[in-house]
């Protein structure tokens, strides 16, 4: 088994977050705090085609996104500047840069059966509704039964497939020699900040920690093995000099290893047998 380096992208600003469509579409948003503009880029996790890149909403700073669905990414604005209530909604389809629709009287709620449900607030109380994703015409009128909704939702929340992905554990132990192994003989004479979190996908062992170095600053290490020849294939600093203790430093999709290095770059890694 072996890693290839199969992309890498930073525009030189902090990554802010990193999302993957359901048509393997990697989604960065990367902001400037200091001109305040968020920054979207798209590219095919695949083939490394560009859709865009440092694309700006009309809205430059103030929104976020609630969703992506179908290669639509939808977006909230905020109530005020400096207030986090979600105000609005605007469809963006990845694939024609193009807002499809926007109605700043609904705000989300989630989607389910490829329908997006919403409220309006209203001076009785919060009013659900349907409303089709690629136009946001009103497809049913749901009044204000809060029960029916939470179920709605929970069965939304539990049909979501994370099955390609695999997110970082905490270490303590585990009932695999070779993985306690090798996790100890990497820390054993390290000062660790935080915990140590790994991830473990066939025969391939992912884990970083966070060693405080000799000026108190956290260096954020990554190391991968093979199980099968208990060989490390690759390794690398994420962060050479962090502040605190930061989880959430990668992941696994499919066959990839997604890196976020030093909060402004991408490093994803293909693995191969």
């Amino acid at each position: 088994m072996k890693l290839k380096k199969k992309f890498k992208f930073s525009d030189g600003n902090q990554v802010w977050r990193i999302k993957i469509t359901a048509s393997d579409k990697l989604l960065v948003e990367t902001r400037d705090t200091e001109k305040m503009k968020a920054y979207f880029h798209s590219y095919g996790l695949i083939d490394g085609k560009k859709f865009f890149s440092d694309y700006l909403m009309p809205e430059p700073f103030w929104l976020g996104i609630e969703a992506i669905e179908d290669d639509i990414i939808f977006f909230h604005r905020y109530a005020k500047p400096d207030m986090p209530g979600h105000r609005g909604i605007f469809a963006f389809d990845i694939n024609t840069q193009e807002i499809l629709w926007e109605n700043d009287l609904y705000s989300y709620l989630f989607i389910k059966n490829n329908s997006l449900y919403v409220f309006q607030e209203r001076f009785e109380g919060r009013i659900f509704s349907i409303l089709d994703l690629r136009t946001g015409k009103v497809i049913e009128e749901l009044g204000n039964n809060f029960d029916k909704i939470n179920e709605l939702k929970d069965e939304a929340e539990s049909s979501v497939d994370y099955s390609n992905y695999l997110f970082p554990e905490r270490y303590y132990s585990t009932n695999n020699t070779l993985i306690d192994t090798i996790i100890s003989n990497k820390t054993k004479d390290v000062k660790i900040n935080g915990s140590i979190d790994f991830v473990v996908n066939d025969n391939l062992l992912v884990f970083n920690f966070h060693q405080v170095g000799k000026g108190k600053e956290l260096i954020n290490k990554l190391y991968v093995f093979d199980l099968e020849k208990a060989k490390e294939i690759f390794g690398d600093i994420l962060n050479k000099s962090a502040n605190a203790y930061a989880p959430d430093s990668f992941f696994v999709y499919k066959n990839l290893i997604i890196l976020l290095k030093e909060k402004k770059e991408i490093l994803i890694l293909e693995i191969k047998e």
